[in-house]
């Protein structure tokens, strides 16, 4: 069989015309035969004739991209044969493409054949909320062939996708391709777990609430999307020589926000030299009005040589607040961590009116990062309640 070039491909996909599927749990159970290949099955378990499949002979995993397809019709009995012994990943579709599947990792050796319960396709819609700076770009389903072009409002829909779960990238104009995290569709429901600040139709598992992930280059978090209310990040130092950011001005909290080698993209980075005990750093957002009583976990990225105290404040970033706070350990490499709600304790200043999580957790007007004299350095990234 023929392969096809990649940006026939994508251009396929583009217009609809190829059927990405499921998982690798579609796949049932091989049995031996001499003649090899695998075998489509309809839902009430008969084998489909006339399926067309896509079989990809490598995957390039940083352009996002397959590379040899090769097309594949299958006979009057359902039965598809594969010209190599393993592709990187398959996908099959009825002829009406009503139905599909996807298996990753083929492998079947001489004498063996697989078989492939193909399921019924779905649509997956969906809007990364954050598109500041994106002129244009595509969302990708990795390792698959579908892709869908993002809308003025961020909006996406990926046609035709079969039960299963799929990493979701983001191709931005000529940026590098950045993980947004993974979809799963089921037969009720689609559920998003994210790297990125993507909300999905359908989505009724408590995705994320994204704070920040700093992908827009400016001072409004993401957050400011859905709560029109929210103000800027801001930057309190006592007793500390700042280099980034030199000023509390927007400009200069603006340029801390850059790139970063070690990152997927855009991070936080604060640098600066404590000059005696009572010394100290925070950065932080205020006027969020944030109902806490529902998120379990405060889940970011961060990088810091000192200790690193985080604050849910109930007022504003002025004179006395209550505060519940929580601290994290110095790492001088990037770090990943999500911490519960519940370790949150009252700060010694707390106002005894704030006694307990369910009390304060009704209103959070503030998030602040906050580190002690001793360090010289704090970088946040993919701040986010769960």
């Amino acid at each position: 069989m023929a392969g096809l070039p990649v940006r026939s491909i994508l251009a396929a996909c583009a217009c609809g015309l190829l059927i990405s599927c499921g998982s690798d749990s579609v796949a049932g159970k091989t049995t031996t035969t001499g003649n090899g290949g695998v075998v489509a099955l309809g839902p009430d378990g008969k084998r489909l004739a006339g399926c067309i499949a896509f079989a990809a002979r490598d995957w390039d995993s940083v352009s996002g991209t397959p590379g040899v397809v090769d097309t594949l019709l299958g006979d009057s009995s359902g039965i598809i044969l594969l010209p190599n012994e393993s592709y990187a990943f398959l996908e099959i579709s009825n002829d009406a493409r009503t139905l599909g599947a996807w298996i990753g990792r083929v492998a079947i050796a001489d004498g063996n054949r697989q078989i492939v319960p193909l399921d019924t396709l779905r649509r997956i819609e969906g809007r990364w909320a954050d598109r500041s700076e994106v002129g244009g770009g595509r969302m990708f389903l990795d390792s698959t062939f579908h892709s869908a072009t993002l809308e003025s409002d961020g909006a996406f829909s990926l046609e035709s996708v079969p039960m299963g779960t799929y990493s979701l990238r983001l191709a931005a104009d000529s940026n590098a391709i950045r993980p947004m995290g993974s979809v799963q569709a089921t037969p009720g429901a689609v559920r998003y777990s994210g790297s990125g600040n993507v909300i999905l139709v359908g989505d009724t598992t408590k995705s994320p609430l994204w704070i920040d992930d700093f992908e827009s280059g400016t001072t409004l978090p993401s957050l400011s999307r859905s709560y029109p209310r929210t103000s800027p990040w801001y930057m309190w130092w006592v007793e500390t020589d700042m280099s980034l950011p030199s000023s509390l001005v927007y400009d200069s909290i603006l340029k801390a926000i850059q790139y970063d080698s070690t990152r997927a993209s855009r991070a936080f980075h604060t640098r600066f030299a404590t000059r005696n005990a009572s010394s100290w750093v925070a950065a932080g957002l205020t006027s969020m009005e944030l109902d806490l009583s529902a998120r379990s976990e405060l889940c970011f990225s961060y990088r810091a040589d000192n200790t690193l105290k985080i604050q849910f404040q109930r007022d504003s970033v002025s004179g006395t607040r209550p505060t519940l706070s929580a601290s994290v350990p110095a790492s001088t490499s990037w770090l990943d961590t999500c911490v519960a709600t519940s370790s949150f304790v009252p700060d010694l200043d707390t106002p005894d009116s704030l006694r307990t999580w369910s009390t304060f957790g009704k209103r959070v007007l503030v998030i602040e990062f906050q580190t002690p004299t001793g360090g010289t350095y704090v970088d946040l990234d993919d701040i986010r309640l769960r």
